[in-house]
């Protein structure tokens, strides 16, 4: 009688401990499926450019006339003086090098190399890009910089402000944009949007936009759930790393992922891959079902005993 009690408290307690288990492995994959979001808003102060960009084809012995516009959102009177540089890359995730004495920095003209500014203040300034007639044609690339320089009394501090604002140029004629896609890759599993990644060279003579897209197509209905597109540029001579996001679709499953790459004059190249999407939701009900048939196998085990 006494082994049966002690068989039956046994089994009390296994089951005890099965329904903790799975008590906790549910609280904890709860925990790690709650996202938390804070959003951090900085007021920017300082000087600011617009535009940041700027694509431009002109012709060799011909001028083109533009404008930097400078801003000064603090609360005192900023000096801005600006010059132009030319700029080049120098690695595969695009950092700039300037070169401030060089023949096509010279190219840009501005109507004013100082600027004043009140508090607030915002004002144009009128620039010419002329290219000699010499100039063969293809991608050359100049940076305005807009700097001011700051002290403060109490503490001694000097502080400077350079932005830039970046000019595309491309002197007309005989150019080429020739787009080689040299590697993509894709994950294998997501479990929300994730990432892919994508190489690009270009060996023509200027700059070329490679606008590209993810679509994340359905297997069984061949209709598309979700897709994400977009674009960069891609400088003649060198070679480009790009990390774009990949949507996730609305259901967990199998899907099939089209990348669709454009390479400038050359026809843009389409890619296909395979990835798993499973959310974390999914990802709880299943770690509980493994964990409810965990249980009741160890209670069958345990009955047979």
């Amino acid at each position: 009688m006494n082994s049966l009690l002690c068989f039956d408290r046994r089994i009390s307690n296994s089951r005890t401990a099965i329904f903790l288990a799975i008590f906790l492995v549910l609280s904890v994959s709860l925990i790690f499926c709650v996202k938390s979001s804070s959003a951090l808003s900085q007021n920017g102060k300082g000087l600011t450019v617009s535009p940041l960009r700027n694509e431009l084809e002109i012709a060799p012995g011909t001028s083109l006339d533009g404008s930097l516009t400078a801003a000064n959102s603090t609360d005192k009177p900023m000096k801005i003086s600006l010059n132009a540089e030319e700029f080049s890359v120098i690695n595969q995730q695009y950092d700039y090098a300037f070169t401030k004495e060089s023949d096509v920095a010279r190219w840009v003209t501005f109507a004013t190399n100082e600027v004043s500014l009140t508090a607030g203040e915002s004002q144009k300034v009128p620039f010419s890009v002329g290219v000699p007639l010499s100039a063969e044609p293809g991608g050359r690339y100049i940076s305005l910089f807009a700097t001011t320089d700051s002290q403060s009394q109490s503490e001694g501090i000097h502080s400077r402000q350079r932005i830039a604002s970046l000019l595309y140029i491309t002197v007309s004629g005989d150019v080429s944009r020739v787009g080689h896609l040299v590697s993509l890759a894709s994950p294998w599993a997501i479990g929300g949007n994730g990432s892919w990644s994508v190489v690009l060279r270009n060996s023509g003579t200027t700059h070329y936009r490679s606008r590209y897209n993810a679509q994340v197509q359905n297997l069984l209905s061949h209709s598309i759930d979700a897709s994400m597109p977009g674009d960069t540029l891609v400088l003649p001579g060198t070679v480009r790393a790009v990390t774009a996001t990949l949507p996730a679709p609305k259901l967990p499953g199998l899907y099939k992922v089209i990348y669709t790459i454009g390479l400038g004059d050359t026809p843009a190249q389409t890619e296909t891959r395979l990835v798993l999407y499973v959310p974390p939701a999914f990802g709880v009900v299943v770690t509980l079902l493994i964990t409810l048939a965990a249980a009741v196998s160890i209670r069958r085990f345990l009955r047979r005993r």
